[in-house]
């Protein structure tokens, strides 16, 4: 068929009419050539006996597929004779045999015959001819073809059926395009009569903007709309159960720019912010907002180890609860030192305990003693352990004072060996580590794991504000060998809406949170949060999480291929395709 050029006139709207309409439009047997894009239409002609909510959702979402459906009204009588005739002929060639298959399927087309009819005559629906076309466009024909056998197989696996409409792509293009054209051409390609709630059920909305009405602006969706999202106090109907965030991508694509950008206007609205920074990230925003930064790196701002805070007053149960408050930090001391010396034996363990409960008691400190009347150069330290356990005999014991000796008085003695800073009262609060960068992995996850207890403290000192927990790089955390680091950070995330707060974990390699050794405890740390934002992803990664976050091929295809500050945010029930937007004064303060 020769190609249809665009005729240039001097009539109104010429000129933008022909700044949208293709040069030249070639409709072949089973493509069309829009010009600078390859197509191809299809219809599908069959329909599953029974559909979900949204069965047509998937294939709408599908990169470089538009797809469009037409219903036409139908005579509820005519439709009842017409079915009625049907199922008797159905019957008929049922009663007379036939292959096993064959009787099947007869056997399936009178029960929805028949289940159509009940629809009709008790429940009163509407009944509609339903035709369902669908338009494949790429740059080329190799790209539109992969996207055409992708199309199909979504729809075969739905137990739909599609296939190209054979030298009726010019008629294809016309019921694609925006006019709200049904030809008459096609119509005999749609026999399909589906009731209102199916037809109304095809669509679940669930692609589309994010807006709760308030909260934060995080950017816009692929319509230009704004991206309005309140983790804090959701609607009712939004899904979103807590108010955690998880932000997951390669580096450099600018997953701390949109916690940066969360923490700025989060922080604006009144919301107190914890920050660990392992990278030194958030130095120039927290001066800039005047807030506390702790070099907790081994800069002199060091984080006792031994030092237990306060129960919070709201936790306690009874008035003796704060009887507990050293027992309890014991365990986290206990996890830190496991972290810091992987390579103890079961008896160096059990030594080691022996000499954690030995400092308390030297230092005049019994396990019942509250904690908020102790003065804060009057705990143990490190140093203690280690002093302790080079007076004890025997070979064990000076192994163990041994691997000590470097917390103590050796290379990482800035980090424990000496009294804790002051739990600092400020609305932002840094606690950066990035002088680690160059240590051991083993001092690296202990140091986390000893910030992350005290990132802890912080937050459960007031009930009554709203707080937010940045915990970035959070794949510092994980150690095969000792899971319960990621298990503290689990359990933190379970029990901090009690106090406000919602727990944001940045990180990369999502991998290694499912590791098998970790699993049980990295797994809900990414995926229990409410809220995710997934920027690009990089290739070893995706199908992890794919598989976890439960993408579409066309979101895992988006991910792939994101620029920078573009990703996949879902928000509970909704999903939206965001860019994340930052005006220029905000800009500043985030980085001068």
């Amino acid at each position: 068929m020769p190609k249809k050029h665009a005729t240039t006139t001097a009539t109104p709207g010429a000129a933008l009419r022909n700044a949208f309409a293709p040069e030249a439009l070639l409709f072949e047997r089973r493509a069309v050539d829009l010009g600078s894009q390859w197509g191809r239409v299809y219809t599908v002609a069959s329909f599953p006996p029974s559909v979900d909510a949204g069965w047509l959702a998937t294939v709408a979402n599908l990169e470089g597929v538009t797809l469009s459906v037409h219903a036409l009204p139908t005579d509820p009588t005519q439709i009842t004779l017409a079915m009625s005739r049907a199922i008797s002929l159905l019957a008929g060639q049922l009663a007379q045999g036939g292959s096993a298959i064959s009787q099947q399927r007869m056997e399936q087309q009178i029960q929805d015959a028949q289940g159509l009819l009940r629809k009709i005559d008790q429940e009163q629906q509407s009944v509609f001819t339903v035709g369902v076309f669908a338009l494949v466009t790429a740059p080329d024909e190799a790209t539109g073809l992969r996207r055409c056998k992708r199309l199909e197989g979504m729809l075969a696996a739905a137990g739909m059926r599609a296939r190209p409409l054979a030298f009726k792509q010019e008629d294809g293009m016309r019921a694609v395009g925006p006019w709200g054209l049904f030809p008459k051409e096609l119509q005999g390609t749609a026999p399909f009569q589906l009731p209102a709630e199916t037809l109304a059920a095809s669509f679940p909305f669930s692609s589309g903007g994010i807006n709760h009405g308030h909260g934060v602006v995080l950017g816009h969706d692929t319509s230009g709309g704004l991206v309005l999202l309140d983790t804090f106090a959701p609607p009712p109907d939004a899904g979103i159960a807590n108010q955690h965030v998880t932000v997951l991508a390669t580096p450099g694509v600018g997953k701390s720019h949109a916690m940066k950008l969360l923490i700025l206007r989060l922080w604006a609205m009144g919301v107190r912010v914890v920050i660990i920074d392992p990278e030194r990230e958030y130095r120039h925003l927290c001066r800039e907002l005047h807030g506390a930064w702790v070099n907790a790196g081994g800069g002199g701002q060091r984080i006792n180890l031994l030092q237990a805070p306060p129960l919070p007053r709201e936790d306690d149960e009874d008035e003796d609860a704060n009887v507990l408050a050293i027992a309890q930090h014991i365990q986290r001391v206990r996890l830190v030192l496991d972290l810091y010396l992987p390579g103890l034996t079961e008896m160096q363990k059990a030594l080691l305990a022996r000499a954690i409960r030995a400092v308390y008691d030297e230092a005049g400190i019994p396990l019942h003693a509250d904690p908020a009347t102790i003065a804060p150069d009057a705990w143990p330290h490190v140093g203690h352990l280690h002093a302790y356990a080079e007076r004890q005999e025997g070979a064990e014991w000076q192994g163990l004072a041994a691997l000590l000796e470097d917390a103590a008085i050796g290379t990482d003695a800035g980090l424990w060996a000496g009294p804790s800073v002051a739990m600092p009262d400020a609305d932002l609060v840094v606690l950066d580590i990035h002088d680690l960068d160059n240590a051991p992995e083993n001092v690296q996850r202990a140091q986390y794991a000893n910030v992350l207890g005290f990132a802890w403290d912080l937050i459960r000192r007031d009930r009554s504000e709203r707080k937010m927990l940045v915990v970035d790089e959070a794949w510092m955390l994980v150690d095969p060998n000792v899971p319960q680091a990621l298990g503290f950070l689990k359990r933190m995330s379970k029990r901090a809406r009690k106090y406000g707060c919602s727990v944001n974990v940045v990180t990369q390699n999502a991998v290694d949170f499912l590791a098998p050794e970790v699993a049980r405890e990295g797994e809900p740390v990414l995926a229990n949060a409410s809220t995710k934002i997934l920027l690009r992803q990089e290739a070893k990664d995706l199908p992890t999480v794919a598989a976890l976050f439960r993408l579409s091929e066309a979101e895992q295809e988006k991910l792939r291929g994101a620029r920078r500050g573009e990703g996949l945010l879902i928000a509970g029930n909704h999903r939206a395709w965001v860019k994340i937007d930052t005006a220029p004064h905000e800009t500043a303060l985030m980085y001068g």
